[in-house]
C-alpha cells in the first residue's frame, strides 16, 4: 500500500512538474515581447516627454464680452488670436467678429500707461457703432470690458477720431474712463 501511495505521489509530482515548466512555445513567445519591450522607449511622463510642436501656430487666448442673444447683459467667451502677442487692431476685429463693432472698425491709436494693478489705457477709433444695435452703456461696457480684461487695465480711456464719445445716451468730457463692468450680465 505504502508502495501504490508513493507511486500516486510520484506521478503527481511529475505532472505537476511537467505543468509548471514552460514549453519552447511559451519561451519563444516570452522572448518575443522581451524584444518587443525593449525598441520601445522608456519615458517618464513628465514635462520633458512633452515636446511642442514646431509646425502649430502661436496664439493668443483672449476675453471678448459681448451682447446675449436672450436678454439685456453681456456674455464673455473665450477665443484666440493666431499670434502670439495681443494686439488692439486684431482684438477689435474680433469684436467686429462677435458683431460688438460695425464692420471697418480701426484702431487710430492705442496706448498704455503705467504697469499691473494701475496700468491705464487710451484707445483711439476710427468708429465706435454697435452692431447690435444695443444702448451705449452695453457698448462701452463691451468694448471697455474687453480691452481692460485682455491688457489687465485698470481704466481705459474710449475716443472716436481724437474726441469723446458722444452717443445716443451717454456723451463722454474730457475726464471719463471706463473701469471694469462687473455686473456685465445684466445691463438694463
Amino acid at each position: 500500500m505504502k508502495k501504490l501511495m508513493m507511486g500516486v505521489m510520484l506521478a503527481a509530482m511529475a505532472f505537476a512538474l511537467a505543468a509548471c515548466t514552460p514549453t519552447t512555445e511559451k519561451q519563444k513567445e516570452n522572448t518575443t515581447a522581451a524584444a518587443d519591450m525593449e525598441t520601445i522607449p522608456m519615458t517618464t511622463g513628465g514635462a520633458s516627454d512633452k515636446v511642442p510642436d514646431p509646425n502649430v501656430k502661436p496664439v493668443a487666448v483672449i476675453s471678448i464680452y459681448h451682447g446675449s442673444d436672450d436678454s439685456d447683459g453681456i456674455v464673455q467667451d473665450m477665443d484666440a488670436l493666431d499670434t502670439e502677442g495681443l494686439d488692439a487692431q486684431l482684438l477689435v476685429d474680433k469684436l467686429v467678429e462677435y458683431g460688438v463693432l460695425t464692420k471697418g472698425t480701426k484702431v487710430l491709436s492705442f496706448e498704455i500707461e503705467g504697469e499691473g494693478e494701475t496700468a491705464t489705457a487710451t484707445l483711439d477709433l476710427s468708429q465706435l457703432k454697435s452692431e447690435e444695435g444695443c444702448s451705449d452703456r452695453m457698448l462701452l461696457a463691451e468694448v471697455g470690458n474687453t480691452f481692460i480684461d485682455n491688457f489687465e487695465l485698470k481704466t481705459i480711456k474710449v475716443k472716436v477720431n481724437g474726441g469723446n464719445f458722444e452717443g445716443k445716451d451717454i456723451q463722454q468730457q474730457d475726464s471719463d474712463v471706463l473701469e471694469y463692468e462687473s455686473d456685465f450680465e445684466d445691463m438694463t
